[in-house]
């Protein structure tokens, strides 16, 4: 029986998370919660409702198609979501004639993922793109994703995958059977701070990440992001420099500047963004750290 897979997006014409044109799929649940997390709505492996407050109307169609009472009026008629009610049947969604309302994650099979991916076939081709499978956590739904890697492969088609590493290494090694890149998220060196900013500590992240390159099998390129104040330190960085460097299969490093653009999805369901005021990194900062890199022999981008 087809293991299905619950999508929350399916992007194309990307071209930040591997090379060409590529199409990403980005897939529900993660075991991480990084405090400048820019996808809320990739973290629980359950559908979520996102309620857009500014665009509704109060026309009050999702009060009636509500099971669980999570849409509500309140004392001043306007309409109001409840997440700890929400069971995420997506009822009020398409109920909804303001597009006020929006489900993520939709259960979808390699087969429904393939229609899609397809379409842009000839793009992959020209560009020398193709598919990007991302979180989320991808590896929470591993079985799906090394089923959907194949079948990308059977296909033809260059695959990348993008993980914080965080999984148990047999599901790991089984999707890198499938994979030509995998884009490997390191938050932080030190176990404690890591634990801190995400929840969990690095130890699996970096056993992992030594696991593939003993593989020699796939293209590693370590991505870090780069929050100001939390893991922009000097020494941060050298660590960070000094374990790739010990990593030959690792083909380089690549800064993602923190930016506050997922903190308006917060709010839209019922949290708070612990982030949202921080500022980004300028330019002279990323070279900077890039540097330190750097002089430890280790390639260094800007993403």
């Amino acid at each position: 029986m087809e293991l299905p897979g619950n999508i929350f997006s399916i992007e194309r014409y990307a071209v930040h998370d591997g090379a060409g044109i590529r199409t990403m799929v980005y897939l529900k649940g993660c075991p991480l919660r990084c405090l400048w997390c820019a996808n809320p709505e990739g973290q629980e492996a359950r559908s979520q409702l996102f309620f857009f407050a500014e665009r509704c109307i109060a026309c009050g169609r999702c009060l009636a198609a509500c099971p669980s009472g999570a849409a509500r009026r309140d004392t001043e008629d306007r309409i109001t979501h409840d997440p700890a009610l929400c069971r995420g049947c997506g009822g009020c969604v398409e109920n909804c004639c303001a597009d006020a309302r929006r489900l993520f994650g939709r259960s979808m099979t390699v087969a429904e993922v393939m229609v899609e991916v397809l379409k842009d076939r000839a793009f992959y081709r020209q560009s020398g793109g193709g598919v990007t499978v991302s979180g989320g956590e991808p590896t929470a739904q591993a079985g799906f994703v090394r089923d959907l890697l194949r079948e990308c492969r059977r296909r033809g088609l260059h695959t990348t995958l993008e993980t914080c590493g965080h999984c148990d290494w047999p599901q790991l090694a089984a999707i890198a059977e499938h994979l030509d890149v995998v884009l490997y998220d390191i938050k932080h060196m030190d176990s404690d701070a890591h634990l801190r900013l995400t929840g969990v500590p690095n130890d699996l992240i970096l056993s992992n990440l030594r696991g593939l390159a003993r593989l020699g099998t796939v293209e590693i390129r370590v991505r870090v992001p780069v929050i100001p104040g939390h893991n922009d330190g000097p020494q941060n960085m050298a660590a960070l420099a000094e374990f790739v460097a010990g990593l030959p299969a690792v083909a380089g490093v690549e800064m993602l500047a923190y930016h506050p653009y997922g903190a308006g999805k917060y709010a839209r369901c019922g949290r708070e963004s612990m982030l949202a005021h921080l500022e980004p990194p300028s330019q002279e900062r990323l070279e900077e750290l890039a540097g330190i890199v750097r002089e430890r022999g280790v390639a260094c981008t800007l993403g």
